[in-house]
């Protein structure tokens, strides 16, 4: 393997929507949170006796540009470039498009039993923004706005959690991800902002595997990354046939793994990832299932990742415990009973017909 430049994680730098939670007793998972690495003196020491470097450095600076060409948080472009919709023709799209419930279904902080009704102006009932442009953010706000009367950071529903306000954890006040309508699928799309603990969503099928893809299994975190770059070893580059099929893994966990994983279609047609000695990643989480999730490459759709075992022999698949989770990074259209979780906070969604078109 050619020679790897250390790079400490204060040497990389922050982008504006990571947050800054990190504590002595956190590790590398709480930087996928985000996902984020931060440029934090006081977390400099933390790091630097827990992980060497990150080998992977095409990975880092594909997510931070990632983030800096997609983030706009402003009301012009409600934060995805998107222009926003005439107040009228949502009003007009109350009467002919589903609406949207989400349950929460697991929680520390809120009731198991709410129920957030969405239609295509925006939050129904108990609105904080009350702006009917379509969209509801959801956020947290300052310990002393309890009005919600910062315009950088005003939501719709507030999702504060008595143990993060006590804890000053103030750079994660804002909005962490957003509900919004479309006027032209009317469709409802979720999509991470880039503030606070990430927003992922539940795998139940499969799902395509994206460059700078950010995955969530128990307590570790993947990055995916394609192609061949200078950490790749010399002795294998003759077996691959096609460089940007080449799928780059890097595991971050309580014991942290600094070397990056590479995978060629010529070379390995599944991948397995989970405690078991017979994985092709093994990851020490107490999370994890024994095979806890499986990457497989299609010659037409690429690589794709399933929750738990996949076999040939469909009697031996068999589901994770805890589930496999992609991070929100794309606005993704929400289909009925999608799962997605924030920090501690898990909900499910429900399309459902509005009263009028009963």
């Amino acid at each position: 393997m050619k020679e790897n430049q250390p790079k400490d994680f204060h040497e990389i730098s922050a982008t504006k929507q990571r947050m800054n939670i990190l504590k002595n007793n956190q590790l590398i998972k709480d930087i996928a949170k985000n996902p984020a690495l931060i440029k934090d003196p006081e977390t400099n020491n933390i790091f630097n006796n827990k992980v060497q470097y990150f080998q992977n450095k095409r990975s880092i600076n594909n997510i931070e540009n990632n983030y800096e060409n997609k983030e706009s948080n402003t009301n012009i472009t409600n934060d995805n470039n998107v222009p926003p919709a005439p107040p009228t023709l949502l009003q007009k799209m109350v009467n002919v498009a589903d609406n949207l419930i989400i349950d929460v279904i697991n929680s520390t902080s809120l009731d198991k039993n709410l129920k957030i009704e969405i239609n295509p102006l925006g939050m129904i009932q108990g609105s904080k923004r009350n702006a009917n442009d379509g969209i509801t953010y959801f956020g947290l706000i300052e310990d002393d706005d309890p009005e919600n009367n910062n315009e950088n950071s005003k939501v719709d529903f507030i999702i504060n959690s008595n143990e993060l306000i006590n804890n000053e954890i103030n750079n994660i006040i804002g909005r962490h991800f957003r509900i919004r309508f479309d006027i032209n699928t009317s469709k409802y799309y979720i999509k991470d902002l880039g503030c606070g603990f990430g927003t992922f969503k539940k795998i139940v099928k499969k799902a395509k595997i994206k460059d700078t893809y950010l995955i969530n299994i128990g307590n570790s975190y993947i990055v995916c990354t394609f192609g061949v770059d200078e950490y790749y070893p010399e002795d294998k580059s003759t077996n691959v046939e096609n460089g940007d099929n080449t799928l780059n893994i890097k595991v971050f966990s309580d014991i942290p793994q600094t070397e990056p994983y590479f995978f060629n279609p010529k070379q390995f047609r599944r991948i397995y990832i989970g405690r078991d000695i017979s994985c092709n990643i093994i990851v020490d989480d107490s999370l994890l299932s024994r095979v806890h999730c499986t990457m497989e490459y299609d010659e037409e759709e690429g690589w794709i990742i399933y929750d738990g075992k996949i076999d040939d022999d469909e009697s031996k698949n068999k589901p994770s415990t805890n589930g496999t989770w992609l991070f929100l990074i794309e606005e993704t259209p929400i289909e009925d009973g999608l799962i997605f979780k924030n920090n501690k906070n898990a909900f499910e969604c429900h399309i459902v017909k509005s009263i009028e078109n009963e």
